[in-house]
Parts: C-alpha cells; sequence; structure tokens
C-alpha cells in the first residue's frame, strides 16, 4: 500500500472518529439539558441557587482549560482524552447520586469534576478537528459541530421520554453517559492522529503548564476570536441551560414539551451548520458572524415579548439559526496559523468556560426580579458584541484573486479526504 494512500485513508478514520466524538458530546450534554428542571425540583434549588451550581461546574472547566496545554505536553493527547472520558462518566453518575438524594453540595462537587472531564474532551475534540479539517482542505469545521448538534437534539429527545416515562435523573444519566463513555474510549485512538506528547521545544512543552493562559494573553487577534466565542457560548447556552426552564415555569408547560420546543432550536442550529462549508465560501465568516447575531437578537427577543404562546417555537426556529456558527467559526479562526493552533484553539475554547463561569450566575440573578425568559436578553448584547467583534475571524492567508478577503480558498477537487 502506498503512503499517500495509508494516509488518506488514516485521515478519513479519524474524520469519521472525530464525527463520533462530536455526537458523544452532543448526546451527553442533550442528557443534561433535557432533565434541569428535575434537578432543580430535587435539589430544591431557586434559579439562583441553580446558576451557583452551573457556576461551581464552569470553575472546574475553567481549570480545566488552563492547564490543557500542559498536561498535553506531559503525556499526550491520546492519554489525556482517555483519562477525560473515564472521568466525565464517573462524574455524571455522581451527580445522578446527588441528585437523587438531594444534595445540593454534592451535586455542585459532581459537576466540578464533570465539567472540567467534559471540557477537556471538548478542547481535544476540537483541536483534532481542525487538524482534520486542514488535512481535507476543506470548510469542515461546521460538519463537526451540526453532528454536535444533531445529537443534542436527540439527547434531548431521548431525556424528553425518560421524564414522560418517570425516570430517575441518576438512571438516565447512567445508561446514556456509560455508553457514550465506552465509544469514546474505544475510539480514541483513531481519532487522534498524534496523540504523543509534542516534542521538545515546542510551545506546548517549553511555556508550562499554563500554555494556554499565556497564548491567550500575548496575541491580540486571539484574545478577539476569544471574546467571539464568550458570545457565541452565552447565546447557545444560554438558550441551553435556561429555555427549558423558562417555558416551564413561565408559560407552565412541562418539562417534556420544554425539551420538545428547545428541539426546534437545534433543528435550525444543526440544518446552517450541515450546510456551514458552503455558507462560508458564498459569504464569508465575518458576514455570517454578523447575521448569527441579528438572529440571535431576534429570537431572544421574540422569546421575551411573544404574546401568546405560539411565539416560542418560532422565537426557538429564530435563535437556532442565529447560534449556528458562532462557535465553529471562532475554533476554524484560531487555527488558520498552523504553528502552535491547538494551544490557540484551546485558548480561544477557554472562553467559552468563562462564559459558562459568568453568563448563568448574571441571568439566575436576574431571574430573582423578573422573569426568566426577560432575564435571558442578556443574550442580546452578547449578541451585539459579536457583531462588532466579526472582523477578527477573517483568515490570515490572503484570499485568490478576484475573491472577498474574507472568503475561505476554493478546495482542490484533488484535495486529500474529498
Amino acid at each position: 500500500m502506498e503512503a499517500s494512500t495509508a494516509d488518506a485513508r488514516r485521515v478519513r478514520a479519524a474524520r469519521v472518529s472525530v464525527m463520533v466524538l462530536f455526537v458523544g458530546m452532543g448526546i451527553m450534554l442533550g442528557t443534561y439539558v433535557s432533565r434541569v428542571p428535575s434537578v432543580r425540583d430535587a435539589l430544591g434549588v431557586s434559579p439562583a441557587g441553580l446558576a451557583a451550581l452551573f457556576i461551581v461546574g464552569s470553575i472546574g472547566g475553567l481549570i480545566a482549560f488552563s492547564v490543557l496545554g500542559g498536561l498535553v505536553a506531559r503525556i499526550g493527547s491520546l492519554a489525556l482524552l482517555r483519562v477525560a472520558a473515564a472521568a466525565t462518566v464517573l462524574g455524571f453518575w455522581a451527580m445522578g447520586l446527588a441528585a437523587h438524594l438531594g444534595s445540593a453540595l454534592g451535586f455542585a462537587l459532581a459537576l466540578f469534576v464533570t465539567l472540567g472531564a467534559f471540557e477537556t474532551v471538548n478542547a481535544l475534540s476540537n483541536a483534532e478537528a481542525a487538524t482534520v479539517e486542514r488535512l481535507v482542505g476543506r470548510s469542515i469545521m461546521s460538519q463537526f459541530h451540526a453532528a454536535f448538534s444533531i445529537a443534542l437534539l436527540a439527547g434531548v429527545g431521548i431525556g424528553a421520554l425518560y421524564s414522560h416515562e418517570g425516570v430517575a435523573v441518576g438512571v438516565h444519566y447512567a445508561v446514556n453517559v456509560t455508553v457514550v463513555g465506552a465509544a469514546f474510549l474505544a475510539l480514541a485512538s483513531v481519532a487522534i492522529l498524534d496523540g504523543r506528547p509534542p516534542e521538545a521545544g515546542s510551545v506546548e512543552s517549553s511555556d508550562g503548564l499554563f500554555v494556554t493562559l499565556k497564548v491567550a494573553a500575548r496575541e491580540r487577534r486571539t484574545l478577539a476570536l476569544g471574546f467571539i466565542l464568550f458570545c457565541a457560548f452565552t447565546v447557545e447556552m444560554g438558550a441551553a441551560d435556561w429555555v427549558p426552564l423558562a417555558i416551564v415555569d413561565d408559560f407552565g408547560r412541562t418539562e417534556a414539551l420544554a425539551a420538545a420546543l428547545y428541539g426546534f432550536l437545534v433543528v435550525a442550529q444543526s440544518a446552517i451548520r450541515i450546510m456551514g462549508a458552503g455558507v462560508i465560501d458564498r459569504w464569508g465568516r465575518v458576514a455570517v458572524l454578523r447575521a448569527c447575531g441579528a438572529l440571535v437578537a431576534a429570537g431572544a427577543l421574540l422569546f421575551a415579548f411573544t404574546p401568546a404562546f405560539w411565539g416560542v417555537p418560532l422565537a426557538m426556529l429564530v435563535w437556532g439559526l442565529g447560534v449556528s456558527m458562532g462557535y465553529p467559526l471562532a475554533i476554524s479562526a484560531a487555527a488558520d496559523d498552523r504553528t502552535h493552533a491547538t494551544a490557540r484553539v484551546a485558548a480561544v475554547a477557554a472562553f467559552g468556560t468563562i462564559a459558562g463561569l459568568t453568563m448563568p450566575q448574571v441571568i439566575g440573578l436576574i431571574a430573582e426580579h423578573v422573569e426568566l425568559r426577560k432575564a435571558l436578553l442578556v443574550t442580546v448584547i452578547a449578541a451585539a458584541a459579536m457583531v462588532v467583534l466579526a472582523p477578527a475571524a477573517r483568515p490570515l492567508e490572503p484570499a485568490p484573486q478576484g475573491r472577498p478577503a474574507e472568503r475561505e480558498e476554493a478546495p482542490d477537487a484533488d484535495t486529500l479526504g474529498s
């Protein structure tokens, strides 16, 4: 077998396996999101108390991102992915047990571990997706995120069925996450193209344990992309964390119906992400990011002020269109410079955890004084900031003559993996 053929097959196998990682993460998040009202009731906490639990979990994610580059330098991405996958499963088991016992403190500690491990898997998967995207030679990052969104929808749907049948949160968590964790462990060695620790002298090995933070602090473009991702994460996870609960509390609907309506958002998000390569090639990153910001603002305003319940599914569709491309575009832009791309991807992704650390608390505190759906108007501010920061996502490479500067280069028909 020729080396080029072997390389092409290896990249294709990695592409499929990384896709499975994104599917698994979507199912895990859907499992969590679909039972937030049940967890709230089991723990007996207010919206502000629930936000406090979220913030404890986000601290775990932030710490994980902070040391990610250093850990990869010491043990390699493959070993780290395996450890993080196992820790995610154990963390979900502990969360289910804490919910069963009604222990808010136990749930917070378990969520700390779970999100730390989950965000590690997330960062490694995105970094590997950026590597595969570069080797394939096409703008396919949004397709990985589309797989995540579709799997999230499936996870939410399964959660709605569990809730309708009265299945305990702990059982739901244990069954879904154990299956996903086993798949992660089985496919890790295929998904990671080179899981060895980086060579001596690379940025990951020479900048110490907190290399991710150093990269974020010293590069203006990376910092701007991080803030774009902060905004994108705020508008996406603001919906994931709070919209189902707002539908239950503010509209008096069931948890199962709330999960189903949130599915409208995920369907719209997934449809745009599947078409992502064509959308970006036609309009460019900057225009797409600005359009996404405008759509998020429109969806959030409609959800907050609709006079009738029929406006909720429409708001979810518009909101879903808006949250489709912010995250994958920020990650792709972070990997434009192939040198130290992994560290930059991790640095930009860390801003999502910072958003998770701060914004749920802000929304929860506001919800102590107004309806939860109106507290979600915070996402309008984030959407506006994303519009302003959008130019930072322009590709670093010069565009071919005759095409707008912010567009990607056209893929070569004979590119590896096409």
